[in-house]
């Protein structure tokens, strides 16, 4: 039996209340709330994504669901910011 990682994925749940979060937890888990924001972040499996943003999207107290682009985005920059900063320093030139 080997342990398997699962695919995670964050939702940023903005709720009109804060009375509300204890009711977000049966669909994952809380890691933050904001109440300045009235957000709540809840990390949920990946495949289960779109059938849980339609369910909370049902709920009158869920003013907007939005899910976390994290993984999608490529984390492998190890070259390209030396590049992108060196060709805008070099476009500046010298203004003498």
């Amino acid at each position: 039996m080997t342990f398997q990682i699962q695919p995670r994925r964050a939702l940023y749940v903005y709720i009109n209340h804060m009375k509300h979060t204890q009711q977000l937890k049966k669909f994952g888990q809380i890691t933050y709330v904001s109440r300045k924001m009235m957000f709540v972040t809840l990390y949920i499996n990946d495949e289960n994504a779109p059938q849980l943003i339609d369910k909370l999207k049902q709920y009158k107290f869920v003013k907007k669901v939005v899910m976390s682009p994290r993984p999608e985005i490529n984390p492998d920059l190890d070259n390209l910011h030396d590049d992108v900063f060196f060709e805008n320093y070099d476009e500046g030139g010298n203004t003498n």
